[in-house]
């Protein structure tokens, strides 16, 4: 008898062990839902509506993403579903090429079952966009803005050729073909400025111009690698005075803006212009000036690897090259939240020092970390349309 109860004592030990276990997981798993703040200034979790994201006050949200990881869009549609729900946000800006935009919009609203083959980089943020707009009310719908200049060339000829399709007696102007765009695309554009235009088109005319002038200076943009500067003031501020137009369309309307890092600081870079050695306000800066209320985040991975415009590439760092203010490293705070998926740091609490020099000295209201990054499908090498660009690189 002494030895059943020993045994019915063995086994009641166990089950009571094993139900302690599994309440502890439950529990964990219940507390990273709930983002916890595991360090002054830091929050961590696995759903994204628990952390401290700002869903009021502001009207431009800007997330600047480093290019080419899969989780940068399940981040920015998890973000802009919340808006929507939140304060009712509908309309959302991509850093792409502005001809495309009424292509992308009939896109995502379900209208045509084909993208652009020129937003190939695209496909995976614009098809969870799709999948969301399915779920909404009609005038709840999530409205796209390609804010981008048009490059290459055959861009700009392409949006010259549309607007003087649209206006009623402007057939007679004369497009260039692509080769001659920087001689005499901006003859073409004057002429249709000649016609009556609606503010929409005038706004569209301005990008073409800023987009000629940016190729004049040696920009070129397509899906594979860049040529030319960036960092060209043509360039940012037709993306930003795109953005303006948004805003003043409605003083009360916001817009979550997707772009690089690289424009949503609030402090001025000093690598700007073809020769990558003048000063340069980044969009978000430019907006501020404009007395617009704006949000900055980045959003960065502390290792893994990315593709990008044709290039795979494992990033170079890991989480103990960054450190928080107090010298700790990025690597003991992952381990003090296991199972968090994104890791919110308040810039203006806590000094967080990136594996990238660049992004922690940017001037924004925050940072969402990933643990690690998982490289972004090659959406683009199976399109036709995309095998010219190896012979026009582009950014």
């Amino acid at each position: 008898m002494l030895l059943t109860w020993t045994n019915r004592l063995k086994r009641r030990t166990r089950r009571i062990a094993w139900i302690a276990a599994v309440l502890l997981l439950i529990c964990s798993s219940e507390s990273w839902s709930i983002a916890q703040q595991i360090r002054p200034g830091v929050w961590a979790g696995t759903q994204l509506q628990a952390l401290p994201l700002p869903t009021d006050g502001f009207q431009v949200y800007f997330v600047g993403e480093l290019h080419g990881i899969q989780q940068n869009a399940e981040f920015q549609v998890q973000y802009l579903a919340q808006l929507n729900k939140t304060v009712h946000l509908r309309d959302l800006a991509i850093e792409e090429k502005s001809v495309y935009e009424d292509r992308a919009q009939a896109y995502i609203d379900g209208k045509s079952s084909h993208l652009p083959a020129q937003l190939c980089l695209r496909t995976s943020l614009l098809c969870a966009i799709r999948q969301l707009n399915a779920s909404l009310k009609q005038d709840e719908r999530i409205r796209i803005h390609l804010l981008d200049i048009d490059s290459p060339p055959g861009a700009i000829r392409e949006h010259l050729i549309e607007i003087r399709n649209q206006i009623p007696g402007a057939v007679k102007v004369s497009i260039p073909e692509a080769g001659k765009i920087g001689q005499d695309g901006l003859v073409s554009v004057s002429q249709l400025r000649q016609f009556p235009n609606d503010q929409h088109t005038q706004s569209e005319l301005r990008t073409i111009e800023y987009s000629i002038r940016a190729y004049q200076l040696g920009f070129e943009v397509g899906t594979g690698p860049a040529k030319g500067s960036p960092f060209l003031e043509d360039r940012e501020q037709a993306m930003a005075d795109n953005l303006m137009d948004l805003i003043h369309m409605s003083p009360a309307r916001s817009v979550l803006i997707v772009c690089g890092a690289d424009h949503i600081s609030r402090v001025e870079r000093k690598d700007g212009g073809p020769d990558r050695n003048q000063p340069f306000a980044p969009m978000a800066l430019r907006l501020q000036r404009s007395g617009i209320r704006v949000y900055s985040m980045a959003t960065f991975p502390l290792g893994g690897s990315s593709f990008w415009r044709g290039s795979h590439s494992d990033l170079l760092w890991q989480p103990a090259d960054g450190h928080l203010a107090s010298g700790e490293s990025l690597d003991k705070v992952l381990t003090a939240a296991p199972q968090a998926k994104f890791f919110y740091v308040d810039k203006a609490r806590e000094h967080v020092r990136l594996p990238s020099q660049d992004v922690s000295n940017y001037t924004v209201d925050a940072f969402l970390l990933f643990h690690s990054a998982t490289a972004m499908k090659d959406e683009c090498s199976s399109t036709p349309s995309n095998k010219g660009d190896a012979k026009s690189p582009s950014h």
